[in-house]
């Protein structure tokens, strides 16, 4: 009962005080008030000159985070920047009342040397007036309150891109005052009561899965130097790169292998559509390293887009493999074994007719000018051989006549049968030949395999990159 009488007292001296503090009567003393404590006040001086360090909270606000750049290596946040610390020259009696000044104050009074180490690019927002706040408590407490925009270096690793997750930070440290000075810390002590706006944050290409943050000391030569340190983890959302890059691939990909089903002789459809694939593979690699800095290794993107480029490539070499099969080295082949049968009848000739018999006056061979290659066992079977000829035997020198006529010789002179069984033996190494040359059949052969190797072997790339990269 006695508390609930002290409260209800309480708040009626802080009602009556404010309204006191807002009559015009006691405008003056407020002014007088304010006058006091900037009269005489030094602001080159630190709070507590000479004495223990001024412990200074930070609790930062997150608006928005506007840009995540890989190709410069920065991010951009927009942030309600909070400083509190305590000055003892600034401490008043008489108001119970905060009091909030113009931000033009702060340019009277000692505020910290803070400053973002990662910093490329800031500013203060000042439209309408300068985003700043100066609010003083009666112990001397002041916060003092910027609304800034800074761009800060954020420095990626892009081997897993666009797989990849990301730590960006937000460097803060003193510039000049040591940790003899001046001493840092979040104020809430924890992520929820330092950091807040983090959940309201919406990236197009990023979700931010967890924030730290971490106060440290950093050494330097001229001294060691309160920091506090922001970190966020990014992940890329992957949703945007499957439809804008790995399922154009894979579709051209796939578009390569219609020419497997393309008629082998239709030169002019499977080259336009194998070239086609490529320079699309090749627009779609030269506009993905537009977006990228020029980083001296390989992105998994960079896996996978080459991948496809050589599967496409492979698809038309695929073609060029079988129109020289068909069209090259067939036609290349049956020609040397028509030159080399042309070239075996030539010697035929030249041997019949270096082999021509002599005829007497009465029509009868002379044995005398048989070739020479005829020895005795092929002349005595030919003697023999009584379809063959007919023989007459004189004292003085032995003759045959002339040969039977070609109608009891089925119309085959004895003499020409050897050179009928070289025409045979030319014709079988002929048909050898041919048997060597691919057919139709062959090439067919090479397009079916295709079918089969292309999707199986692509199959697999797809499932040991994303089993690789994803897990």
């Amino acid at each position: 009962m006695w508390i609930t009488v002290c409260g209800v007292s309480l708040l009626i001296t802080v009602v009556c005080g404010a309204q006191s503090a807002n009559e015009p009567s006691n405008m003056s003393y407020v002014k007088a008030t304010v006058d006091n404590l900037l009269k005489g006040y030094d602001i080159r001086l630190r709070p507590d000159f000479g004495g223990a360090p001024v412990d200074v909270g930070m609790r930062i606000d997150i608006a928005s985070i506007d840009m995540v750049s890989e190709v410069n290596m920065d991010y951009t946040i927009t942030m309600y920047f909070q400083q509190s610390w305590r000055d003892k020259r600034l401490s008043y009696t008489g108001i119970p009342l905060n009091l909030t000044l113009d931000n033009r104050v702060a340019d009277q009074l000692w505020v910290p040397d803070t400053y973002f180490i990662n910093d490329k690019k800031s500013f203060v927002h000042g439209v309408t007036v300068k985003n700043r706040m100066i609010r003083l408590h009666p112990d001397g407490t002041v916060l003092y309150g910027l609304r800034i925009t800074t761009t800060a270096a954020c420095m990626m690793d892009l081997r897993r891109y666009p797989l990849d997750e990301q730590n960006c930070t937000l460097e803060i440290e003193s510039y000049g005052y040591t940790t003899d000075d001046i001493e840092f810390y979040w104020q809430g002590g924890s992520n929820a009561g330092s950091v807040t706006g983090v959940e309201n944050i919406e990236l197009p290409q990023f979700s931010i899965i967890d924030y730290q943050t971490l106060s440290k000391k950093a050494v330097f030569a001229t001294g060691s130097y309160p920091r506090l340190s922001l970190s966020f983890k990014l992940k890329r959302n992957i949703g945007y790169f499957i439809l804008q890059t790995y399922m154009p691939s894979i579709l051209i990909t796939i578009l390569s292998w219609v020419s497997f089903w393309i008629n082998y002789d239709a030169s002019a459809a499977r080259v336009a559509l194998g070239i086609t694939t490529v320079l699309t593979m090749t627009t779609i690699n030269t506009h993905l390293r537009e977006t990228l800095p020029k980083i001296p290794y390989v992105k998994a993107i960079d896996i996978y887009l080459m991948g496809c480029f050589v599967f496409v490539f492979l698809a038309l070499l695929e073609y060029a493999f079988v129109n020289y099969i068909f069209f090259g080295r067939g036609p290349h082949l049956q020609k040397k074994a028509a030159e080399k049968a042309a070239k075996s009848n030539n010697e035929n000739k030249s041997r019949l007719e270096s082999n021509k018999v002599q005829v007497d006056a009465h029509g009868n061979i002379l044995l005398t000018n048989l070739p020479t290659e005829m020895g005795g066992p092929d002349m005595m079977g030919a003697l023999n051989d009584p379809r063959a000829t007919m023989f007459s035997y004189d004292s003085a020198s032995i003759q045959y006549r002339k040969p039977m006529t070609s109608r009891d010789l089925y119309g085959r002179p004895a003499l020409d049968r050897p050179i009928g069984h070289k025409k045979s033996r030319l014709r079988r190494r002929a048909s050898q030949l041919k048997v060597k040359i691919p057919d139709l059949t062959d090439v067919n052969a090479i397009d079916k395999w295709s079918r089969v190797i292309f999707p199986i072997t692509f199959t697999f790339f797809n499932l040991v990159y994303w089993l690789y990269y994803v897990h």
